[in-house]
């Protein structure tokens, strides 16, 4: 699959910074982030609305991201302890929004599945978000970003095994850094959710995120393959075997992910 792409040679920085009114749950470096953004009917993911939230459509879509990336020294609860000093991680997530005033909004993401290399990273990550992290073998090549002597592209590749026999694979190779990414663009409304929404029995989570803007690259090339009914389930085969609606790759920064917020 071959990705086009506008052109475009000004940097792009993305930020998210709410005011959280928590304390820190969690630190990490994420960095060679890759994002494939597929539309997907809403009829699918509207079982999986956390009580209080809807979802966020993009004109008339809506969309589910297949992401991965890495995890550099994970760090709980403001503290110098270390998970894992590089972790792997891909998952399956999609946008939402909740109401807070009469024309205002929270936006945020929902996951769908989330996948790490580390026994000891999905154990304690379980343990601090209260949801399921699969442990999955994962392979990775070192991603090119800012200060390549030969001023090549960036460039990712993902691989991890399913079942102990089948690699599944992302490989995606940047060609310019994105110009326009406000609100009114799917990279903009992609990278603009600043919360993380999850279900605890009949409540609510909100977590805040924050960090620093990140320099934004569309894809020249991209390929991927994943067993999406063994991994996420069935009913987002069809539109992962869809040609993905945008796909970009971000170079990282650290993130903060705050205690959160108990909705009832």
């Amino acid at each position: 699959m071959t990705v086009k792409n506008a052109n475009s040679d000004r940097p792009t920085q993305v930020g998210i910074k709410p005011m959280p009114k928590s304390k820190p749950l969690m630190k990490a470096k994420f960095t060679e982030l890759v994002a494939l953004n597929f539309s997907v009917d809403p009829s699918i993911l509207e079982p999986r609305l956390p009580k209080g939230v809807e979802l966020h459509f993009y004109g008339n879509e809506t969309y589910v991201s297949l992401v991965a990336m890495m995890l550099r020294n994970v760090r709980v609860y403001n503290v110098p302890i270390t998970i894992a000093k590089m972790v792997g991680e891909f998952n399956l997530r999609f946008y939402v929004r909740r109401k807070v005033g009469e024309n205002e909004y929270k936006n945020g993401s929902c996951f769908i599945k989330d996948y790490v290399s580390s026994w000891a990273a999905s154990w304690a990550l379980e343990k601090l978000f209260k949801a399921e992290f699969g442990r999955i073998r994962m392979k990775w090549a070192h991603a090119r970003f800012d200060g390549d002597e030969e001023g090549r592209p960036p460039s990712a590749d993902y691989r991890w095994q399913v079942d102990g026999d089948r690699w599944n694979r992302i490989r995606v190779l940047a060609r310019e850094r994105v110009a326009k990414t406000g609100r009114d663009t799917k990279v903009g409304f992609i990278l603009n959710h600043s919360f993380i929404y999850s279900k605890r029995g009949n409540k609510t989570l909100e977590y805040p995120v924050t960090r620093p803007a990140w320099s934004i690259w569309n894809a020249g090339q991209a390929n991927f393959t994943c067993d999406v009914e063994r991994l996420f389930g069935p009913e987002f085969v069809k539109p992962l075997a869809k040609r993905p609606a945008s796909v970009f790759v971000a170079n990282g920064s650290e993130v903060v992910v705050y205690r959160p917020n108990i909705l009832s």
